[in-house]
């Protein structure tokens, strides 16, 4: 097991890689931008860059990280899982995909919603 705390810089190429490194997987492609792992929690690799992708809005205020579905109705099929992740480990995807910085553990606010939902850190250090 590894420890990583909050701010460390995890260098990887793709969600993939990434997933290899934490998880001892060996996947070849990952597309998507979570990962439910055994215990429910999700690891989350967003941009938290404010940029709309696919609907989604995510950025980081005051600490906190805010997701927001902006793409307007239908609403994508999934969703929904957002909301069964209610504990994220949070790996932010930067630099066009050359590298991820952990950002903590996150809990989904109580009063999310399905379209906007506030994530407050819980610890800011995990072992992997």
């Amino acid at each position: 097991m590894k420890k990583i705390k909050a701010g460390e810089v995890i260098y990887a190429k793709t969600n993939a890689e990434l997933l290899n490194r934490l998880l001892g997987t060996n996947y070849k492609a990952w597309m998507k931008a979570y990962r439910f792992l055994d215990n429910g929690e999700m690891l989350w690799m967003p941009r938290l860059d404010g940029v709309v992708r696919s609907g989604w809005k995510n950025s980081m205020l005051n600490g906190n990280i805010i997701e927001e579905y902006v793409g307007g109705r239908p609403y994508p099929s999934e969703i929904s899982i957002g909301l069964k992740g209610q504990i994220r480990i949070v790996f932010e995807k930067c630099d066009w995909g050359k590298h991820f910085i952990f950002r903590g553990v996150f809990e989904v606010e109580p009063d999310s919603s399905l379209t906007r939902r506030i994530l407050r850190q819980i610890k800011d250090k995990i072992f992997l």
